[in-house]
């Protein structure tokens, strides 16, 4: 068979067609190409909004980029940040690099006029691990919805405090680094987000794991005010907050297991030392007592500055009560690989003192626990998700509530699609981003409505109630999708009772 030149050069446009279609933007520092899709949207990968924060700029604020020359290729994933090895982030892991303040953007148009709401998504992994990844899969476009995902310092550099780094910050902060780089994020988005068809004055927030409790600490800082005016927190783990002096001891800790002297000295030889180093010897630094070592780069650092205040004190201030909160968690969250006869020594373990009541609440008795339930599975289960997620999202929305903030919460209960799996944590994320499937709820439906109008309510969806006095949250089931009242609330409150803080309590493995 005989192609005809004009025939071969059609395939070969039709077989590269996003490189062929390649759409050119202007931002901050330049012109960026990406990537036009089949559907009509396009995305762009690897924007940079924030110079490399390397060598002599580790551990200081994000500085600007400088301008480049040329049009500069957003057709490909950007590496992520330098992170330790988690065991499921071996694809960030690979190529990974110390210049990775970058972000993605995938729009359903570049029409300056369009003025489309705008998410802006902070990635998961303990605020140690994770990256923007793909947005070929991601849907939330087809709603009309700018989506931006953006990369942020990791681990020891992003959360690192030390007490050299408060004394030559001019206002005398330290540790705050990845919540900085998520504010300069923010602080781009407002300004080019116009170029990509989005409304700077309708951005979201929005984040899974430690994304949201990032996205909530947002809500707290000073410096993010007005950047954006709604939040999305799926299955926050907040945890006790940090205050600088312990954040402190951690680097200290660090530069003793690295032979480095305290002060000066020490931080300008932990500035010059390789990336996998200063990784490999923060693995398992000591964290504030009562605190899980999964919470070690996800606490709250109350530095003065980027955090001034911690939990109750922002609240009760009347901090976010301008911002509208969709908050929540999974029915099951993590506990699932524990075994079930191990129940009575975890409640022991979270509860303390409270633990003879706590133990009668989950229906031990003699020390041996009941039979998993349908719905919120075994007893380890149960415990891990109440004391990491569901009782701290309930908290939170109280507390936000009597501030005045418009809150609604939620309990996801679908495992992850086509599984057949109860759910777990995370498992809520293809449901809000990628293209409905039959038999999928209408998750995304009510995402998009909150981030276009500020209330997930809409034709045709189940009436979804604010929190108030009479506790409610809207329980989406395969059982049906419906508000319910004081779930778990009897657990919940015995958990925080003399407490100003979610907990994160130590659960043995």
């Amino acid at each position: 068979m005989s192609w005809s030149s004009h025939t071969l050069l059609g395939i070969l446009l039709a077989l590269h067609l996003p490189a062929v279609m390649a759409q050119q933007v202007t931002v901050s520092g330049g012109k960026v190409a990406g990537l036009a899709m089949p559907d009509g949207s396009t995305i762009f990968y690897g924007i940079p909004y924030a110079a490399a924060p390397d060598g002599e700029r580790r551990w200081k604020p994000p500085a600007p980029r400088a301008p480049w020359t040329g049009v500069r290729d957003a057709s490909r994933q950007a590496p992520a940040c330098v992170q330790g090895d988690a065991g499921w982030n071996q694809a960030f892991m690979q190529g990974a690099s110390e210049d990775c303040l970058s972000l993605a953007v995938r729009t359903p148009t570049l029409d300056r006029q369009a003025r489309l709401p705008v998410l802006v998504y902070i990635h998961g992994g303990s605020n140690a691990a994770g990256g923007a990844g793909s947005l070929a899969q991601d849907a939330l476009h087809r709603e009309g919805i700018v989506l931006v995902k953006i990369q942020y310092r990791l681990g020891a550099f992003g959360f690192l405090g030390l007490d050299a780094l408060r004394q030559e910050d001019p206002h005398g902060s330290s540790a705050n680094y990845g919540l900085l780089d998520q504010v300069a994020a923010l602080e781009w988005v407002k300004t080019n987000i116009a170029s990509f068809g989005g409304d700077p004055a309708r951005v979201t927030i929005s984040g899974s794991s430690a994304g949201a409790t990032d996205a909530l600490f947002l809500t707290y800082s000073p410096l993010a005010r007005g950047l954006f005016q709604r939040a999305i927190l799926q299955s926050a783990a907040p945890g006790a907050p940090r205050p600088a002096s312990h954040s402190e001891a951690m680097g200290n800790a660090l530069l003793e297991r690295l032979a480095l002297p305290r002060g000066a000295a020490g931080l300008a030889a932990l500035r010059s030392l390789p990336a996998e180093r200063i990784n490999a010897a923060a693995a398992n630094l000591p964290v504030s007592h009562g605190v899980d070592p999964s919470f070690t780069w996800e606490q709250q650092n109350v530095d003065g500055h980027v955090l001034p205040h911690s939990y109750a004190q922002a609240h009760a201030g009347g901090v976010g009560r301008d911002i509208a909160i969709l908050i929540g968690s999974n029915t099951q969250e993590l506990g699932a690989d524990r075994k079930p006869d191990t129940g009575a020594v975890l409640v022991r373990a979270v509860f303390g003192a409270k633990a003879p009541a706590a133990l009668a609440w989950y229906g031990i008795r003699d020390g041996i626990s009941p039979a998993a339930d349908p719905v919120l599975g075994s007893v380890p289960t149960q415990l891990m998700t109440d004391a990491w997620f569901r009782c701290p999202a309930r908290w939170l929305a109280h507390r936000m509530r009597d501030a005045g903030t418009r809150v609604w919460r939620y309990e996801f209960g679908f495992g992850a699609p086509g599984s057949g799996k109860p759910p777990e944590h995370t498992t809520e994320m293809d449901y809000v981003y990628h293209a409905p499937q039959a038999g999928w709820p209408p998750v995304q439906r009510y995402w998009a409505n909150f981030i276009r109008n500020g209330d997930p309510n809409g034709d045709g969806l189940p009436a979804w109630p604010m929190v108030g006095p009479d506790d409610a949250a809207l329980a989406i089931a395969p059982q049906g999708i419906a508000a319910g009242h004081g779930a778990r609330a009897g657990i919940c409150d015995l958990m925080f009772e003399g407490l100003a803080y979610p907990p994160a309590p130590i659960i043995p493995n």
